[in-house]
């Protein structure tokens, strides 16, 4: 059973921002700085980008995925790299991810 966090439905957001033809922005993460940082920015300006600005075919992982292809930047998301770490250290955990993925994809 999937839990929705602070009552947001995952299929009813994908279903809206398919309707709009619109991507998610999360209005509880919203891309700004006290998303990133616990008190306040001390490593200048950041600029949000989806993957696909950076390159035309972004990859997460590339060959398979190890835990020490993970390391913590400047930015306050240690959370995430723990999470993803995590996942790496059972390849088929972070698969099933990836299939969750690719079938959620707008």
């Amino acid at each position: 059973m999937v839990i929705p966090y602070e009552g947001q439905s995952f299929s009813t957001l994908r279903r809206q921002c398919q309707q709009t033809g619109r991507l998610f922005e999360d209005p509880l993460f919203p891309a700004a700085d006290q998303s990133l940082f616990y008190q306040s920015n001390r490593i200048g300006r950041v600029t949000w980008k989806r993957p696909k600005e950076l390159c035309s075919d972004p990859h997460l992982f590339v060959d398979g995925i190890s835990a020490h292809d993970l390391h913590q930047g400047q930015l306050g998301n240690c959370w995430f790299v723990a999470a993803c770490s995590s996942l790496a250290s059972r390849e088929a955990l972070w698969q099933k991810l990836i299939l969750l993925c690719e079938r959620t994809v707008l």
